[in-house]
């Protein structure tokens, strides 16, 4: 033994009872190269942004919580301040540009495990779900007991998951922040969600199944896109039309900002070619929420108006938009029998007056999409487009 403490004192070592010690836990990027983390005053300063740019980002200015959190960056490299702008660009509508920096963050700053919780859930959220598994289980490896990855493992268990309780805190909360429409009461406690639906005429009406309508005896109901808007909704007067396919129609108290770019697919999709359905989950509360994004191939063609959905849906109310292989607004997603998803084709409503869709012409779009050979869009893509035109439908009974 005294040999062996020799040695170490001769190579530096602290001893034998040091090599025994258990390793340290990680520490943090900022605390060993950025050692402005050690300035309290500096410190403080940075705390009081970050706490501006997330009451920015609470009332829907993404543009000024951008800068707060950019402000903040400046002051330290630091995983809070890096999920902050992922929320941001998310709250912005930016999917793929959130995507990649939250790839870098969760790479980055691998002492935070609740980055690579957010990383798993938007790529989940996008349709990439395998990937969000192995994302989540090589967070949980690295940090086992960490709560905020073991609650996203347990809504991974169910078909659509939902962020409640601590998956609702900040810096990684996983879900928009809700923004009322100017001169809008908030929604009552008691309202829940209560289906999916589907934002057309240029942000004034919405699709929805008929039971989601009715659901609200009280008449009150609301809708909320991907990027927390929120507005008051009422059944329109053209809604008759579409009733008997099993969809009501909502005209908005407030616009919203439809998806820029977005078409109508000028004709229904083959059977057998790919494309995407967009869905909520159902919650007991309101609480806002990013919709979910499925790829399957589309089903054949029945007689009585709807179609065979073909993309795979958990069961559910259904009513988020489905989109053909170009991104184009193909229908809507409907409860069918024996609990199999059916699609309203875009046709049924497009030429109706008072409800037709107003969109870009058929061929227009993303040039990049257009100049590929198959014309398919990325799946992230499709995403980004979407947190727009599908919509949380919103009831109080």
């Amino acid at each position: 033994m005294k040999r062996i403490a020799a040695v170490c004192i001769a190579l530096g070592l602290a001893g034998t009872q040091a090599l025994a010690q258990p390793a340290a836990p990680p520490r943090s990027a900022a605390s060993i190269t950025d050692f402005r983390v050690n300035d309290p005053a500096l410190m403080d300063a940075r705390a009081a942004v970050l706490r501006r740019a997330e009451s920015e980002l609470a009332r829907g200015d993404a543009a000024a919580a951008n800068e707060s959190f950019d402000r903040a960056a400046m002051m330290l490299h630091a995983p809070d301040t890096e999920m902050g702008l992922v929320r941001t660009y998310m709250q912005a509508g930016q999917y793929r540009r959130a995507l990649a920096f939250c790839a870098h963050t969760a790479g980055t700053h691998r002492e935070s495990p609740s980055a690579g919780a957010l990383y798993a859930w938007l790529l989940r959220a996008g349709g990439q779900g395998a990937f969000a598994e192995r994302v989540l289980n090589e967070t949980l490896e690295r940090s086992p007991q960490d709560p905020v990855s073991l609650e996203v493992r347990r809504a991974f268990a169910t078909p659509w998951p939902m962020a409640a309780g601590a998956l609702l805190q900040t810096p990684h909360r996983l879900a928009p922040q809700a923004v009322m429409a100017p001169g809008q009461d908030a929604i009552p406690e008691a309202a829940r969600i209560v289906s999916s639906g589907v934002l057309i005429r240029g942000g004034s009406l919405a699709l929805v199944p008929n039971a989601a309508a009715r659901s609200a005896p009280s008449r009150m109901l609301w809708v909320r896109n991907g990027l927390g808007q929120t507005t008051r909704a009422r059944v329109d007067e053209n809604s008759k039309v579409l009733e008997a396919f099993g969809v009501t129609v909502l005209r908005l108290d407030a616009a919203l900002e439809p998806p820029p770019s977005l078409a109508v697919a000028p004709r229904e999709p083959f059977a057998g070619s790919p494309g995407f359905a967009v869905e909520y989950a159902e919650s007991g509360s309101a609480v806002p929420a990013w919709p979910w994004l499925s790829q399957g191939f589309f089903g054949t063609f029945p007689s009585n108006g709807l179609r065979r959905l073909g993309i795979e849906l958990a069961d559910g109310p259904h009513g988020g938009p489905v989109l053909d292989a170009q991104g184009r607004l193909a229908g809507i997603a409907l409860p069918g029998a024996e609990r199999e998803a059916v699609m309203l084709p875009a046709s049924r409503w497009q030429d109706l007056p008072g409800i037709a869709t107003a969109t870009s012409p058929p061929d227009a779009g993303d040039p990049a999409a257009l100049a590929r050979p198959s014309g398919t869009l990325p799946a992230d893509q499709a995403y980004e487009s979407a947190l727009r035109l599908a919509l949380q439908v919103i009831a109080l009974r």
